[in-house]
């Protein structure tokens, strides 16, 4: 799942936070070389612009490709086996099988037309060969366009070496007025005004602004970090200084410097610019990997040298300075530092001597963050710490790489790894979880809390990836390890993956026999996050079994027991479990009502799986209450839904059995133009539109809908507690009785007082005794 919504034109370029200037002629090159090839890459020096300039040129062919354009930041991606699960992530894939994904990815490709910006190759430039030379293969709609300081190598590549901006010559001064159409001093002035409101081109100083631009060689980045000092310098002083740290680097002489060294000196400048303390925040910041907040910096830059209270004024004068970029994201303030100033500040962080401490704090950091997320996840910030975990992803691998690579640290990072289960499942990462997993188990073998754990998390992923063998190997190691460390949890945990690895088989007898011993045993370890994930399978396996009536109860305790804890994420899939016992019943009203308040849930979190589950249950109903036309719509944007997840309905074979036949009826019904025709129609929808028909929203706006609840009467779980209640039982006799969670049962209590609108138990006493009334005065007039 991705935090993020599709809205409007499908793709991701990010918005320009300053002007663009210039660049008209490389525009123009570009796209005529990609006209020509689907392979360009754009090389060139650090700070020539490649990455603004692949932008605006992905921004201005917006309209030729129908899928969109799609921009991969690569910089802050350090393991090339990630490569093609980044990709993935920013087109919205869940990664959801075991195939080697590079195949996997192309076959998705291959039908569309679409450009891939992919951007900062250079470090992962083998990996990104590969994956190109695939996609381009595999699929004829796809263009790519490649920032890198190297060519990729590929057959029919176009490479266009990015100029730096144009100049005066020299020899050939123009007037003032004429040098607006000079590009490197447009940005200068531009970048100028920003900082100094009042700077003006004018005859006293045109001459210093072109010899300022002419020594920076044009380039873009060197341009920018030098027009900032205007806050503090005049023109002349700026030259001055620019003279001195260039003929340091030439040995005295005037000769003319090669670009990446004039680069260089312009950062050099700008450290040397900087306050000790400045400094060493710059380099400690480097260690932030694809950006950072305020509560970040502080608790991983700060000691004896620089006090936690005095980073913000620090880092406030790195934004001034332009070496820290700022920028709201989410209505949040975020920095982060370009990467040829983040990759100056690693080397200045190695240089100090601080490296190793401050490594271990941003290690520290982020593992206590996820395990702050994994405490607070069955909770009402469900959707927060989703797009903070989303926001911090590049963090995450950093400190997970710093726990292989730390001595004694590999327990911490399969605990972490462990920790993000539901982050790896919400967000589709199954993959990368995965990996992340394995190679933390390769690293010992010495049982341990996090290592069980860390077991069955994997299992879990590969029993979703449809690897069952895995996932055997993964159970029987969690419960070896759960009885010599006398753990009931992982055992609770090893004994829900045998059931799932049986369901997977189709063995649904065996199935439900494991899930309901696992469910049994969080109940006695107060497990809610293990009673909430085996009921959803536990359900379904239960309805299939046509053990229906047991199958609402199960759903609707858990249901109970997602409100008591004001959980979401789980109550959709609970709430697609009862419309699938409603359609087994016939009931296509109740059906469509639960699957439509689940997929309410799933889209405020994205959630591909149940909005998919959700849009076949909908294409059922629809079909059973003969509404053709708009089931074979459905079918078709579930259909697109399940080719981008990988693997329909869980794999769960019967339920795949029941999609084939409703198709099957539906297109007999129908006629296989016609059906064919919305199936079509339902294919191409975007997913948010989809959702609007699926919920038939078109005529309403989404916050009435959205509002909309399921049925407010009481549920049969919530007469039978009511008439326990009105027995004069407990909470506690009550839990025992039905053989549920104490939590749960005082879920429903609350229900029940809250759908009532009572305030007391012996309301609900006397509200059941006026219903046995009623009910034998009807029986007594039969």
């Amino acid at each position: 799942m991705s935090a993020s919504k599709s809205a409007g034109r499908a793709g991701n370029l990010p918005a320009e936070l300053t002007s663009f200037i210039g660049r008209r002629h490389e525009i123009a090159e570009i796209k005529r070389l990609l006209s020509a090839s689907r392979l360009v890459t754009l090389t060139g020096v650090g700070g020539a612009g490649k990455t603004r300039l692949s932008l605006r040129t992905a921004a201005d062919l917006q309209r030729a490709f129908t899928d969109g354009v799609w921009f991969v930041e690569l910089a802050a991606l350090e393991d090339q086996a990630l490569l093609s699960q980044t990709i993935a992530s920013t087109l919205g894939l869940h990664d959801r099988t075991a195939r080697w994904p590079v195949p996997a990815l192309a076959e998705y490709l291959s039908d569309k037309r679409l450009l891939l910006v992919l951007d900062n190759c250079e470090h992962l430039r083998n990996a990104c060969a590969v994956l190109v030379d695939t996609v381009l293969h595999a699929a004829p709609g796809v263009h790519v366009l490649a920032t890198s300081r190297q060519a990729l190598g590929l057959t029919g590549e176009h490479i266009f070496q990015v100029p730096t901006m144009s100049l005066p010559d020299p020899d050939r001064m123009p007037p003032p007025d004429a040098l607006g159409q000079y590009e490197a001093v447009n940005l200068f002035v531009d970048r100028a005004v920003a900082v100094r409101p009042d700077f003006e081109v004018s005859a006293d100083n045109a001459d210093m602004i072109v010899r300022i631009c002419q020594r920076l060689d044009g380039i873009p980045l060197a341009i920018e970090l030098t027009a900032v000092r205007l806050r503090a310098l005049d023109l002349s002083d700026i030259f001055d200084r620019l003279e001195d740290r260039f003929r340091l680097l030439t040995g005295g002489s005037p000769g003319v410097l090669p670009r990446h060294q004039t680069l260089r000196a312009l950062i050099d400048w700008s450290n040397a610019l900087c306050s000790d303390r400045e400094s060493i925040l710059w380099a400690r910041l480097a260690v932030f990997s694809g950006g950072f907040d305020l509560a970040a910096a502080e608790a991983i830059c700060s000691d004896d040298k620089i006090p936690e209270q005095d980073v913000v004024g620090l880092l406030a004068a790195l934004v001034d300075k332009s070496i820290v970029v700022a920028e709201h994201q989410d209505g949040r303030l975020r920095y982060r530092l370009l990467e040829t100033i983040r990759q100056y500040g690693l080397e200045r962080l190695a240089q100090d001597g601080d490296e190793t401490a401050v490594r271990a704090r941003h290690r520290d950091y982020f593992v206590q963050l996820v395990e702050r997320a994994l405490t607070e996840w069955l909770g009402p910030r469900q959707e927060a710490w989703l797009t903070t975990l989303l926001r911090e992803h590049h963090n995450l691998r950093a400190a997970f790489e710093g726990c292989l690579t730390a001595p004694g640290q590999a327990d911490t990072g399969l605990q972490m790894a462990g920790a993000l289960w539901f982050f790896w499942i919400a967000t589709g990462l199954t993959s990368e979880g995965r990996r992340w997993l394995e190679r933390g188990l390769a690293a010992g073998s010495e049982p341990s809390a996090a290592r069980a754990r860390a077991l069955w998390v994997c299992g879990y992923l590969c029993t979703i990836q449809e690897d069952v063998t895995a996932a055997r190997q993964m159970a029987t190691e969690c419960q070896s390890h759960a009885d010599q460390l006398d753990d009931p949890d992982a055992a609770a945990w090893a004994v829900q993956l045998t059931g799932m690895i049986a369901m997977s088989a189709g063995e649904l007898a065996r199935t439900s026999e494991a899930l309901s011993d696992a469910l049994h045993r969080h109940r006695e370890n107060d497990n809610p996050l293990g009673i909430l994930d085996t009921s959803f399978y536990l359900v379904a396996v239960t309805a299939l079994l046509r053990d229906l009536d047991r199958a609402v109860h199960i759903a609707e305790d858990a249901i109970a027991l997602c409100d008591s804890l004001r959980e979401r994420w789980l109550r959709s899939y609970m709430l697609w479990d009862l419309s699938l016992v409603a359609w087994q019943q016939n009931d296509y009203g109740r059906a469509a009502a639960s699957a439509m308040a689940g997929l309410r849930l799933a889209r405020e979190f994205n959630e591909q799986w149940v909005i998919a589950f959700c849009f076949e249950i909908l294409a059922w109903t629809a079909h059973g209450e003969r509404k053709l036309p708009r089931a074979a719509r459905l079918l078709g944007a579930a259909d697109r839904l399940w080719r981008r997840i990988g693997a329909p309905l869980f794999g769960m074979r019967h339920l795949v059995t029941f999609h084939h036949e409703q198709q099957d009826q539906v297109r007999e019904a129908l006629g296989g133009r016609r059906f064919d025709a919305e199936f079509s129609d339902g294919v191409l929808m975007p997913t948010d539109d989809a959702i609007v028909f699926a919920l038939d929203e078109r005529e309403l706006p989404r916050e009435a809908a959205g509002s909309a609840r399921e049925d407010e009467t009481l549920t049969r779980r919530e007469r039978e507690v009511a008439s326990l209640i009105a027995n004069g039982l407990s909470n506690k006799e009550i839990a025992t009785k039905l053989v549920i969670a104490r939590r749960t049962a005082e879920a429903h209590v609350e229900h029940i007082l809250g759908k009532l609108g009572f305030s007391s138990r012996s309301q609900v006493a006397a509200w059941v005794a006026e219903q046995r009334g009623a009910e034998m005065s009807a029986h007594e007039h039969r």
